[in-house]
């Protein structure tokens, strides 16, 4: 199996998005069902505010989803600095 260096891999592609905290529940265990096409992490509770990150390969059909799934529940894309700690 040929050497591959991790660094030279693609970067995953990262939204932020507002969510009702009613929703948070529901699109965790939509976008869990979905498995590999991307990673869902809280950074703000209190606000709603979710992290998407999203595989390389895996932005258009995350995108199509998204759109279905702001349908149903409250989902906006909004933009976030995260700070490093």
């Amino acid at each position: 199996m040929p050497y591959r260096d991790p660094e030279a891999l693609p970067e995953p592609s990262v939204r932020f998005f507002k969510v009702d905290r009613r929703d948070l529940v529901y699109l965790k265990f939509v976008l869990e069902a979905y498995e590999g096409m991307s990673t869902l992490s809280t950074v703000e509770p209190k606000e709603g505010i979710v992290r998407l990150s999203i595989p390389p390969g895996f932005e258009r059909d995350m995108h199509l989803l998204i759109d279905a799934l702001s349908t149903e529940i409250t989902l906006t894309e909004v933009e976030f600095e995260q700070e490093n700690h």
